[in-house]
């Protein structure tokens, strides 16, 4: 009999430890290319429940062909209204992500945000349907320098009709590496609320009535 996952083992305790509750036989959403079916070979262990304030999600250890990841996926419904799809991965992990990236992904929908020390890091991709602006404003400079600096070393995230999926190669076991991928979860979560929150504050503005004797609202 093949010893347990020290991984799977770690994920349980840190449930345990921050309130979470480890679900047997749970399924992940087959949503974005990490997750697809048919290429994920195996879900060890599964933990759901509150990362923050407003920012529920579900941790698990993947297993795909030879390669496994520490996830947190979550839902952000609201983003596909600016962007369908958007996968953010690291430069040195995309040969990870099978016929399920490629099968979204084309070479025209690798998008330039104008930054050489994130392309270095990191190719971003996106829905040719995608609001530019939106996802413009989205990577702004100081999320980038929150990638490129303060995000937990193996960090990608996919994004796809909805669902979120952060992810960390290899199996995480020490809770300082599953802390850095619920703060980036909940960091990333905020950072796309925020973004969506102000596009649809100016989207009511503009539309607002004015008030008789007074002016338009500024755009």
């Amino acid at each position: 009999m093949a010893p347990p996952d020290p991984g799977t083992e770690g994920l349980a305790a840190y449930a345990a430890s921050r309130g979470l509750e480890v679900v047997e036989g749970a399924r992940l959403p087959r949503t974005t290319p990490l997750l697809a079916e048919g290429e994920l070979r195996s879900v060890d262990v599964v933990a759901s429940g509150w990362l923050a304030t407003y920012v529920e999600a579900t941790l698990a250890v993947v297993t795909r062909a030879e390669s496994r990841f520490t996830v947190a996926v979550t839902h952000v419904p609201k983003a596909k209204r600016f962007v369908p799809w958007m996968l953010c991965h690291r430069t040195e992990d995309e040969h990870l992500f099978g016929h399920a990236f490629e099968a979204l992904v084309h070479g025209e929908d690798r998008v330039d945000l104008g930054s050489a020390e994130l392309d270095a890091h990191y190719r971003i991709y996106a829905d040719k349907q995608r609001d530019d602006v939106w996802l413009h404003e989205l990577f702004s400079p100081a999320f980038v320098v929150f990638l490129i600096e303060r995000a937990p070393t193996g960090l990608s995230f996919e994004y796809v009709e909805g669902t979120l999926c952060v992810s960390l190669v290899g199996s995480r076991t020490l809770s300082e590496d599953l802390d850095g991928l619920r703060d980036a979860t909940v960091e990333l979560v905020g950072k796309l609320r925020a973004e969506i929150r102000e596009r649809l504050g100016e989207a009511k503005g503009r539309s607002a009535p004015t008030a008789p004797g007074y002016p338009p609202p500024e755009s």
